[in-house]
């Protein structure tokens, strides 16, 4: 085990010498200065690095019956491979789009640093200070690569460019990030944080406008939003439906299966929301969701508050589902930017809670019913107690604990949801129809995600699709539709995962002695690992 571990070790240092993204989403203060290297022999190099590192752990020998020894291999061998695929085209396709890039993302967290010492607001300056860098070297992979006919959607790059200019013009949410508590002179670093955006950031937000403004003249049409239209593009794919799902599916095989999920799906929403709202077609089933006023929300404020209500409940219930509850509390913010909701994970060494963040900017888009489900997804039962567990767990290496394996935490996630139903948790039937909302979104994925990129879907095909299947506004659905365009294969992950955590809990549940608290704590006992091996180990646990 010594010889693995050290090599975890390693191979976790280099993650978090190169994952900044992720540190950022974390909030965590190491390698606060810096930026990705998204230049293509930076990216290159990372993918070397950690096929080296999946080689290794492929050689190492373990005990086989040490459940936190297969724990920890299968978890290094994934999630450098998976690393390794994703970081394909990654920067020309995925950190300009306009909803889930790089960009959308520091607008999000770049303020929410736990800053304490002097020392930590120099390096945040320096943070800033190096954005331009970062923004021109970006700029110039989107250019090449754009010649090589490899280039995101007109469309995308053309908002995201505009989404830049009103940044400059507006810069104040990079200026929102508090002084150190621990300042000398917290409003000397004040205003220090302001000239350098004024001085440095938004001239090279300006800049990097203009040049995505001029790539977006060689953008693909939205006719062809898909990988399969890229040499080599339908391989990628293919590759990253196995990184995202873990298990072994090609993207023919999840498209099929979204399709009977779908058909699924539509008879029980005629059988659950059929009697509460007084038909039985489906068509008119989803427009009176989408459609109907009184089932939207008109305040961050309510938002926020229903929000907290509901995990009020859940934090009471979850000791009679859970053998174990963590100590980090999760709290609920209204944010104006960044994905419709999203959680960021606690940081107990600096005494971060676990956030569960609505984007509010514009509160009609959020349904009554479907926010308590979000809700019990993000937070409690879903991510806060599988992050807080993990963050809290003295037996798991950091690899387990921070690596994230997306099947794995995202199908935990809406597992939950349906789990939360079973917990007595919502508050009304009408609330209840917030799983078939979920539910419907996570199906769809499967059928446009892998239409998309697999099968030459145009971005206005997958819309309509999703507009005919699920609740959600078209102009939900098209955020929805854009992300995945940005992120191939991710979604893959929510509807797949839950479908093998239900698997494995219906083959425990036919043993003996079977505990829904003991099951639960199994699931998150050993960290974040491929399916196969989570079947394996819970399982196993479950025997003994």
């Amino acid at each position: 085990m010594s010889t693995l571990t050290d090599l975890a070790d390693d191979y976790y240092a280099y993650r978090q010498s190169t994952d900044i993204n992720r540190l950022m989403w974390d909030g965590s203060l190491e390698r606060l200065a810096e930026w990705e290297d998204v230049s293509p022999e930076g990216v290159a190099e990372r993918q070397r690095v950690l096929h080296e590192f999946a080689d290794q752990a492929e050689s190492c020998e373990i005990d086989q019956t040490d459940p936190h020894a297969v724990a920890l291999r299968d978890a290094v061998i994934h999630t450098a491979r998976a690393e390794a695929v994703q970081l394909q085209w990654s920067v020309e396709l995925g950190d300009v789009n306009p909803h889930m890039g790089v960009l959308a993302l520091a607008q999000v967290f770049l303020a929410r640093f736990p800053l304490a010492s002097d020392e930590d607001g120099e390096a945040y300056i320096a943070k800033l200070r190096a954005l331009p860098t970062m923004l021109d070297d970006m700029v110039a992979v989107v250019q090449a690569a754009a010649l090589e006919g490899r280039v995101a959607l007109a469309l995308h790059l053309r908002r995201t460019a505009e989404s830049l200019r009103a940044l400059a013009a507006e810069p104040a949410p990079l200026m929102a990030q508090a002084a150190p508590t621990r300042a000398t002179d917290a409003g000397h670093w004040a205003q220090e944080r302001d000239m350098t955006v004024r001085e440095h950031v938004v001239p090279a937000l300006e800049r990097c406008a203009e040049a995505l403004d001029a790539a977006a003249r060689r953008g693909r049409q939205e006719e062809q939003p898909g990988l399969v239209h890229l040499e080599g593009g339908a391989e990628l794919y293919e590759r990253l439906v196995h990184a995202y799902t873990t298990v072994p599916m090609s993207a023919a095989e999840v498209h099929e299966l979204g399709l009977q999920v779908i058909d699924a799906l539509e008879v029980e929403y005629r059988e659950v929301a059929g009697p509460l709202l007084g038909t039985d077609d489906n068509a008119e089933i989803y427009a009176r969701l989408r459609d109907d006023s009184s089932m939207h929300y008109t305040s961050g404020e309510d938002i926020v508050a229903d929000a907290t209500a509901a995990l009020e409940r859940a934090t009471a219930a979850a000791p009679q589902w859970f053998a174990t509850i963590p100590q980090s509390p999760c709290v609920a913010h209204a944010t104006q930017a960044g994905p419709v909701a999203f959680y960021s994970p606690p940081s107990p060494a600096a005494g971060k809670p676990g956030e569960f963040f609505f984007n509010a900017a514009d509160p009609a888009v959020w349904s009554t019913y479907e926010l308590e489900a979000i809700a019990f997804h993000e937070a409690i039962p879903g991510h806060h107690l599988q992050f807080a567990l993990h963050a809290e767990a003295d037996n798991l290496h950091p690899v387990l604990k921070h690596l994230n394996v997306t099947a794995y935490l995202e199908g935990w996630g809406l597992y939950t949801e349906r789990l939360a139903d079973e917990m007595g948790l919502y508050s009304s039937d009408m609330a209840r129809m917030g799983i078939l909302a979920a539910d419907s979104l996570r199906a769809c994925r499967l059928v446009v995600d892998t239409g998309m990129h697999a099968l030459g879907w145009s971005r206005g095909e997958a819309i309509d699709y999703m507009v005919a299947h699920c609740p959600l506004s078209r102009d939900q659905i098209t955020q929805e539709v854009d992300r995945y365009i940005g992120l191939p294969g991710q979604a893959l992950a929510y509807m797949v995962g839950r479908r093998e955590i239900e698997s494995i809990r219906a083959e425990a549940q036919s043993r003996e002695n079977f505990d829904i608290r003991l099951f639960h704590d199994a699931v998150l006992r050993y960290g974040m690992v491929p399916l196969p091996t989570l079947r394996r180990l819970v399982l196993g646990a479950q025997s003994r």
